[in-house]
């Protein structure tokens, strides 16, 4: 141990330099109190032997002043003095002596004293260690919390802050100058009532931890908050997860949109089934009625537009339903936005502003489908502003990282804006617009936004509600861009002539009324028709026809049988006896693969339910026209 020794006279200092040595000590000894702090500034000791009278200051000056410095009491001063009084030795003690020693020297004592100095130094330096430690773990503490990304403050036992952290200042909006010392309530009233008051004042009476996620009071921003008692107060740990609950009420609303997509397909397939048997056989009638008769032709093209309104709606559901795919092409998404815009406002008495960027990328997109989301979202801000006024149309490029808010990959797209000036939507209406069925007007569907955020979801985009305040509401799509060109019109090909009279068609659907009017529609065209109700029994229907020389020109086959062989497996095995097979797919449920990519599954057309004669018709011609090589391409790439 370190000791430095104070004392004036000579003779006595050697003595008793001589005596600490003896012990084991390492002793620096002076003559003065202005010696001493130059030796005090140079090294450190941890016990001091002071001498009361000193030349210059005195040994009760010079303690008093190393109390009084940062770290001062960090050792231990033994006091010498000639003066016995107990005034003097009061006075000694108040100076900031541990222990004091009167002269002359016993030299028993003074070994008493020195081994009681001797614990009492290890004591003390066993505290100061845990106070450094201490004081090292709370400056680390003070450095994480200044530096995290969470908002931190502190509480005492009155509601007033006694600390918080630069991000609590963000998330509160708030300086800690102003907060610091203040009462919580005073300075954020917003939260009385609140379930903050009530898990902070939980926090406090019950002495436990609480975790939860609430509100602001604006409603506008969520916040993860966890409080926990800390000495008589509270101490809180609280971040901003707005954007996280935004995107898990996104990824609600998808499976919600998938449940429904379920159930909607299984309803659209059937009653697609139901509407191909009406259709048709109203154009049957049409067919038979006599051209004098008015009246009933009348009667059975009203009849026929009743039925083209219900396949309307069909088509709706099965849009975000799980088969209803879309049907892409290369488009140019500039034209299409401005047709579908100008369009859907036409009557009304508001106006489209359109910004577009004269570089737009294309897209490959149903056109029909991107147009029924224009339409939707200008229906919805017609709705916005019942007394007219602007809708500005804006679409630009944008690279995403993928690192962002929005639940997209990394790559190049195209972000269309439809922004109205309406009232707004409120915040309780904000995680239900894309619900089904979810709408504030009495004569609305509540379809539309629901049914736009799966088309869009399909074109491997997100629609979402990008902003909105009382001064109007932006709704934003994203669609991938992409690198092809534009499709060119079909050339007319030099292939084969057909005569489509007497050509044999081989039909099969497992719903009777089906098979029997595809087989009347057919008939009233001029082909030659086989029906069969599954796909096992098409085949060797194919495959006797193909032994006796007598081909059929065209198959269609419909692509789900229930129980059965559908169309997709069918195709597969009639291309193995004969690869010119010449098939149309046929569906009242828009197969993903089936019918938006029939090609790549060796079928040459696509007939969806319902249809009419007309359609199936042109199906029919459209197939048949085409040749064989350019149906091999398709299949080969």
């Amino acid at each position: 141990m370190k000791i430095l020794l104070v004392e004036d006279h000579a003779d006595s200092r050697r003595n008793l330099q001589r005596l600490i040595e003896r012990r084991g000590h390492a002793v620096v000894a002076v003559a003065s109190a202005e010696e001493a702090e130059a030796a005090l500034r140079a090294q450190t000791f941890a016990f001091l032997i002071l001498d009361w009278m000193l030349p210059g200051k005195s040994g009760v000056e010079l303690c008093r002043e190393i109390r009084a410095q940062e770290g001062g009491d960090e050792m231990f001063i033994l006091l010498v003095t000639a003066r016995a009084d107990t005034e003097d030795l009061q006075l000694a003690l108040e100076a900031g002596a541990n222990d004091y020693l009167t002269k002359p020297l016993d030299l028993g004592l003074l070994n008493v004293r020195l081994s009681v100095a001797e614990r009492q130094i290890r004591d003390l330096s066993e505290r100061n260690h845990a106070r450094a430690a201490l004081l090292e773990s709370a400056r680390k503490m003070t450095n994480i919390l200044e530096n995290t990304t969470d908002g931190f403050f502190a509480v005492d036992e009155d509601w007033k802050f006694t600390y918080l952290n630069p991000e609590a200042e963000v998330l509160l909006e708030r300086n800690r100058d102003e907060l610091i010392g203040a009462k919580l309530w005073d300075k954020l009233p917003d939260l009385k009532g609140s379930l903050f008051d009530a898990n902070y004042r939980k926090v406090m009476a019950e002495q436990v931890a609480v975790e939860f996620e609430a509100s602001a009071a604006d409603g506008k921003n969520w916040f993860e908050v966890h409080a926990y008692p800390s000495g008589n107060g509270v101490s809180v740990f609280f971040r901003d997860i707005t954007e996280r609950k935004r995107n898990e009420g996104e990824r609600l609303t998808t499976s919600k949109l998938e449940s429904l997509g379920t159930l909607a397909g299984g309803i659209a397939h059937d009653l697609n089934n139901i509407l191909t048997v009406i259709s048709g056989n109203i154009g049957l009638a049409q067919t038979e009625t006599p051209s004098d008769c008015g009246n009933v032709l009348s009667f059975l093209s009203r009849a026929g537009q009743a039925a083209q309104h219900a396949a309307h709606l069909s088509s709706q559901l099965l849009t975000f339903s799980k088969g209803g795919a879309p049907l892409k092409k290369i488009v140019s998404v500039s034209q299409l936005l401005e047709h579908s815009a100008e369009f859907s406002l036409y009557g009304s008495n508001l106006r489209a502003d359109i910004e577009i960027a004269t570089d737009l990328w294309k897209a490959e997109v149903d056109a029909g489908q991107i147009e029924q989301v224009v339409n939707a979202l200008m229906l919805n801000a017609r709705e916005a502003m019942p007394h007219g006024g602007t809708v500005l149309l804006c679409a630009r490029n944008v690279e995403l990282d993928g690192n962002g808010t929005l639940l997209l990959p990394a790559g190049r797209y195209l972000k269309v804006t439809i922004a109205d000036r309406g009232p707004g939507i409120r915040e309780e209406m904000m995680t239900k617009i894309f619900d089904p069925y979810f709408t504030t007007k009495p004569a609305a569907s509540g379809l539309g936004l629901a049914i736009s955020y799966s088309i869009i979801k399909k074109h491997e985009g997100l629609l979402h509600l990008d902003k909105t305040s009382p001064e109007g509401s932006n709704f934003a799509f994203y669609l991938p861009a992409s690198d092809r060109k534009l499709a060119v019109g079909d050339q007319k090909e030099n292939g084969r002539q057909y005569q489509f009279n007497h050509q044999r068609v081989l039909v099969m659907d497992d719903e009777a009324a089906i098979r029997e009017l595809t087989s009347q529609l057919l008939g009233t065209l001029g082909y030659e028709v086989t029906a069969v109700p599954d796909g096992l029994e098409a085949i060797r229907t194919y495959e006797r026809a193909l032994r006796r020389g007598e081909n059929f020109q065209a198959v269609i086959l419909d692509a789900t049988v229930r129980g059965g062989l559908g169309g997709v497996a069918t195709i597969e095995r009639l291309r193995g006896m004969d690869p010119d097979v010449n098939a149309i797919i046929c569906s009242g449920y828009s197969d993903e693969a089936a019918l938006s990519e029939f090609l790549n599954y060796g079928f040459r057309g696509a007939l969806p339910k319902p249809f009419t004669r007309t359609e199936l018709a042109e199906a029919l011609k459209r197939t048949l026209e085409q040749p064989v090589n350019r149906r091999h391409e398709a299949v080969e790439h």
